[in-house]
């Protein structure tokens, strides 16, 4: 007996401990117990009115009802109508203690002691999800795709048809290989893909495989459990595959990864599960890969530096991005659209003029749609006027214009091709800061032949 007591001590004095108003009521209507904070509240001393009918202390209240019906009320809205709170409102817990299908008592506590209070916490609550639901907007606009297939520009029938290929694959669930020359806009056409996919609203990841440090692929990739190498976070980190989980991997520059994690992504795309670094625990992945080279992979498989299973694992589905030569007609559109940015972004407007555009859509464009991006933001920032003139035009485009080969001037078709192959190293060298080895393997020709072209190149030449 003497148990009991001390227990139903300890539980009388947590209930008058708590910070909210608390009443209980017994099954014959009459007040049991109500702590210092509802006192308070209602402004009586609580020993005055306990053993009272809570009728006397609270006329309308609804415990009488709960007893009866044993049906709790969870945040009923309730009006007092007497003493020194008449007329205000409160939120209110009623629930009934049932033992044995009999009703001992009901709990009353008192969530809000005004509508105001609930108001507040309500606006209060709204803010903070306004500001969760805006910053998760923010994070999902930055990883998510940047691209649709709008932002490809063109209407050519190359644009044309890789729109249709962008379109029918997005909608396929095989890993995608995007090949082309640098420069593009395989990047662009993965955002496509992943924008056109049912995988819109989820995560679009993209990894440079070229910028990734060798020893630092594996913790990039499938990230590390805490405190698994030094310098690595006690909580651990996700990996790339992770956070795109239901969404798409854009593996850019593919070609570049090293043999050893070729053998790791390969598994990866078979058992559809990754093993964090310094753990042994296997996390399942639903991730869509799409990969992207500048290199011919299939040569790489048969100089062994690139895996053959992962080459024919990848390239299930492959989009060939069109150099900027196959559609020479869609340049006056892409030009239109860079100037359009530039003025948005810096408030002037420019123009081309009827020369200097007949100049750009006449140059070869090696370094394709991100070198012609280039050069016309520099054009737009280093004109004084606003038309851009031909004579403003680099002088490597404007000498490549005059040895094409729509020319007569040239001595037949031999001193063409020299003409050519001079122009093609000079362009070449230029764009890889005079680096002979880079040069040599980008035009796929011995150093010794270069060497012999370089010969015939005056130094006058090399400066224009």
């Amino acid at each position: 007996m003497s148990d009991r007591k001390e227990d139903l001590s300890i539980y009388k004095k947590v209930l008058e401990t708590l910070p909210m108003p608390v009443l209980l009521v017994g099954a014959d209507e009459h007040i049991l117990f109500m702590n210092k904070t509802y006192g308070e509240f209602l402004g009586v001393d609580p020993q005055d009115v306990i053993g009272h009918h809570v009728y006397e202390v609270i006329p309308n209240s609804r415990t009488p009802l709960v007893l009866k019906t044993q049906k709790a009320e969870y945040a009923d809205r309730h009006k007092y109508v007497a003493g020194k709170i008449k007329g205000q409102e409160i939120i209110v817990h009623r629930i009934p203690i049932v033992e044995n299908g009999k009703t001992l008592a009901v709990f009353g506590l008192l969530l809000f002691t005004s509508i105001e209070d609930l108001m507040a916490l309500a606006e209060k609550n709204q803010k903070i999800n306004d500001e969760l639901a805006y910053y998760k907007n923010q994070f999902v606009e930055q990883q998510s795709s940047k691209y649709s297939l709008d932002s490809i520009i063109g209407t050519s029938p190359a644009i044309k048809n890789l729109k249709e290929q962008i379109v029918k694959v997005a909608r396929l669930k095989q890993t995608i290989l995007i090949t082309g020359e640098s420069g593009v806009g395989k990047e662009l056409i993965a955002h496509s893909i992943h924008h056109c996919s049912e995988r819109h609203d989820r995560m679009f990841v993209r990894v440079n495989c070229a910028a990734i440090p060798e020893n630092l692929f594996e913790s990039e990739f499938f990230g590390y459990v805490g405190g698994s190498f030094s310098g690595a976070s006690k909580t651990g980190k996700k990996g790339k595959f992770e956070l795109a989980e239901g969404g798409t991997l854009f593996l850019d520059e593919i070609g570049e990864l090293p043999l050893f994690m070729q053998s790791k992504l390969l598994r990866v795309l078979q058992e559809r599960e990754i093993t964090r670094v310094g753990g042994s625990e296997t996390i399942p992945v639903d991730v869509r890969i799409v990969a992207a080279t500048n290199r011919n992979l299939l040569r790489m498989v048969q100089e062994g530096t690139f895996r053959q299973d992962l080459y024919y694992r990848l390239n299930i589905l492959n989009i060939k991005a069109p150099s900027l030569r196959e559609h020479m007609e869609d340049i006056p559109l892409l030009l239109e659209k860079t100037l359009n940015e530039l003025q948005v972004e810096n408030g002037m407007k420019k123009r081309l003029s009827a020369d200097a555009l007949d100049l750009l859509q006449k140059y070869s464009w090696p370094g394709n749609i991100r070198e012609l991006n280039n050069i016309i933001t520099k054009l737009y920032y280093m004109s004084d006027s606003d038309e851009i003139t031909a004579f403003q035009i680099p002088r490597h485009i404007r000498y490549a214009e005059r040895v094409t080969p729509t020319k007569t001037e040239f001595e037949g078709m031999d001193s063409m091709i020299e003409e050519l192959e001079k122009y093609l190293v000079i362009d070449t060298l230029k764009r890889l800061d005079n680096n002979v080895t880079k040069t040599a393997n980008t035009l796929k020709i011995s150093r010794p032949r270069l060497y012999r072209i370089m010969e015939k190149i005056s130094p006058e030449e090399l400066e224009k």
